[in-house]
């Protein structure tokens, strides 16, 4: 019990300093001022999600037609713990429980290659863009302006739905210990097929492969909760990713419009 509450301590401490350090990068990027309403939490994840999985399976399917009525906060919390939430404390307390020295953080609803967690959600609205915090449930605000038309490419459709969901897969994040030490085994036991061109492309794939675990799991929540969602990859690439303010390692890989389904022809006149 002991060791479970120090690493408690030790998790909440390191949270914090990660949250400051990603604040500090998002101001220094979109080179905000304003100290005003930095941080929008969201609540916890509902019952909204307690459905049968058959059920959601069988009716899942990409909508392509949406209302532009504003998402409320539980509902888009719904949506993004799907995505890449932290799941319930409780269990993390249970799995962690006399395993000194492993990270405390609960997990999350989604994995990644080698726990990499690579994949940054950016969340644009009509009153801004705001970057998915996980291990705080929660927006970071980036900038006051609305470029959801970026996120969409000969598709006046697509500029409609209220919430455009931006998956950002960080290179730089994947380059963790265990899997250079994964990749050097692979080019010492079979180099002729492990170079360092291979290495990279299976990097690139596995990144592309995690976002598409997210994807899925965001149109499940979607049909769960009686939304219309779909993903795509036709948008214009450099002009996103420089309004997002990218670095080098950062690359937009996929968007996902979520939003109301349409009732009438109404709902696609602003």
């Amino acid at each position: 019990m002991d060791d479970v509450k120090r690493l408690f301590r030790e998790w909440r401490v390191d949270l914090e300093e990660r949250f400051e350090a990603l604040n500090a990068r998002i101001e220094a990027r979109f080179e905000r001022r304003d100290p005003n309403e930095i941080f929008r939490a969201l609540p916890a994840p509902s019952d909204a999600l307690s459905v049968p999985m058959k059920a959601v399976m069988a009716s899942r399917h990409s909508e392509r037609s949406f209302s532009n009525e504003p998402l409320p906060d539980p509902v888009l919390a719904d949506i993004l713990w799907a995505a890449d939430g932290v799941r319930d404390i409780e269990d993390a307390q249970k799995r962690t429980k006399g395993r000194v020295g492993r990270e405390y953080d609960g997990g999350r609803t989604t994995p990644t290659s080698f726990d990499w967690r690579e994949t940054e959600i950016y969340v644009l609205k009509a009153n801004g863009i705001w970057r998915w915090v996980p291990e705080r449930r929660g927006l970071l605000f980036c900038a006051l302006t609305d470029i959801r038309h970026l996120a969409a490419y000969m598709q006046p459709a697509m500029t409609l739905p209220p919430v455009q969901l931006v998956y950002v897969s960080n290179l730089a994040k994947t380059r963790t210990r265990v899997s250079e030490i994964a990749e050097q085994l692979m080019m010492k036991f079979d180099g002729e097929v492990w170079n360092d061109e291979a290495i990279e492309e299976l990097r690139i794939r596995n990144t592309h492969l995690n976002v598409g675990v997210k994807l899925e799991a965001v149109s499940l929540a979607a049909e769960a909760l009686g939304l219309a969602s779909v993903a795509r990859t036709l948008f214009p690439t450099k002009k996103l990713e420089e309004a997002l303010h990218l670095g080098p390692d950062e690359h937009v890989t996929a968007v996902q419009s979520v939003g109301y389904k349409a009732k009438s022809f109404l709902d696609h006149i602003r």
